[in-house]
């Protein structure tokens, strides 16, 4: 027969194990909790806007909306997926023994040699994230880019999509263009 004291002997002995088994099933919880979250108003974003348009709003401008609504939904994700599962991560290191303030110092150091090595990838970033807020161009748009020219087929927040008229799919980093001409947003 296990007694009181024989469980507890157990649990003490196995208690890093219960901690680190706690952290990751708390990260789990915090992070369906979080995407739930701002799926919920992603999906109300889109409703509303679709509910409060006007006559005049063209389908192109509820889809260029709805497409805003949905990139900035996964950036909103991709960055909480980053957040909890670094946060995770650094408490379970702490659990296991490793010095905290050793982690941290080493990875802002990691964090500055790899913010100098891919200064394209978050200026693309940026960028994509700019010309979605600004709404420059959507899918749909009749564009030029400079060396692309042509219907935007798709917006990321790395990488435009614009197919020309030999329908050839010209794909533009975002931190690459410097202009754009947008011909479906003529007044």
């Amino acid at each position: 027969m296990t007694s009181w004291a024989d469980v507890a002997a157990f649990l003490a002995a196995n208690s890093t194990v219960f901690r680190i088994i706690g952290i990751v099933v708390g990260a789990a919880l915090v992070r369906s909790l979080v995407v739930v979250t701002i799926n919920r108003v992603i999906t109300r974003v889109v409703s509303e806007s679709s509910e409060t348009t006007t006559r005049k709003t063209t389908t192109t401008q509820k889809a260029r909306l709805s497409q805003r609504t949905q990139t900035l939904g996964s950036v909103l994700r991709s960055i909480a997926n980053w957040a909890v599962g670094a946060i995770a991560a650094i408490l379970i290191l702490g659990e296991l023994g490793f010095e905290m303030t050793a982690i941290i110092a080493s990875l802002g150091i990691l964090g500055a040699g790899i913010a100098l090595g891919a200064q394209d990838i978050i200026r693309d970033i940026f960028n994509g994230i700019f010309m979605v807020f600004e709404d420059q161009l959507g899918v749909g748009d009749t564009v030029d880019l400079g060396d692309a020219k042509g219907t935007v087929e798709e917006v990321t927040i790395r990488v435009t999509k614009v197919r020309d008229s030999t329908g050839v799919l010209w794909f533009v980093r975002n931190g690459q263009i410097q202009r754009v001409a947008n011909f479906s947003q003529k007044s």
